[in-house]
């Protein structure tokens, strides 16, 4: 299965951010009355900020306070996301293939992206960053994919998205592209749909262009 172009989700994929979100979350959520199992920390995990304040049903008049207050605990929450072993070696391999498009596919918006990702080296040689800002609906809506293939001039048939949730799988059914599914963050077999080329280290991307 030779692809042209590989989209990536971030969190939970390439960087392992989740211990820095459930530490965020963990303080923030009591300031509201609310409390989370880690099922549903974990499910959170893969939503946008809009979907993630419906889930915790926090009121529309506390959504202001709810992120200033979000935005502080993370500035002071004393670890920082840090990107998966093998994924620098990945893309530098990657990017040295002269046919291969690569790209990412994520949940935060536009500002978030570029706040909090721009100290990973590979995010600066992307071919396309897309956002929950970019399109009207986010994943699990197939719109993220469709966008990242609009912009680059590719096929369904010639792309892969990779990612941790069973969010990113249906975006990728929904827009016909197949998905790999990455076994060595926070995704887990159980999180996929049969269809899902299970891939159990970085270094088994590679393989998608070899």
């Amino acid at each position: 299965m030779q692809k042209k172009l590989i989209l990536f989700d971030v969190d939970g994929t390439l960087v392992n951010s989740y211990p820095y979100y459930e530490k965020i979350m963990q303080q923030t959520l009591p300031k509201f009355g609310k409390t989370a199992t880690q099922a549903e920390l974990s499910r959170a995990f893969t939503m946008t900020a809009k979907q993630e304040v419906a889930y915790f049903k926090i009121p529309n008049d506390q959504l202001d306070d709810w992120f200033l207050t979000y935005d502080d605990v993370a500035e002071n929450v004393g670890i920082l996301p840090q990107t998966y072993p093998q994924v620098d070696e990945m893309f530098e391999t990657l990017l040295a293939e002269p046919e291969v498009k690569l790209g990412i596919v994520t949940s935060r918006t536009k500002q978030d992206a570029k706040e909090n990702l721009h100290s990973f080296w590979w995010y600066h040689e992307m071919s396309l960053i897309v956002t929950s800002s970019d399109t009207q609906l986010p994943k699990p809506s197939g719109q993220p994919l469709d966008f990242a293939l609009d912009r680059l001039g590719y096929q369904p048939q010639e792309t892969i998205y990779v990612g941790d949730a069973d969010t990113d799988q249906l975006s990728a059914i929904e827009a016909s592209v197949d998905f790999g599914g990455a076994l060595w963050g926070t995704g887990t077999k159980d999180h996929f749909k049969p269809q899902a080329l299970l891939l159990e280290t970085p270094a088994d991307v590679i393989k998608i262009v070899k």
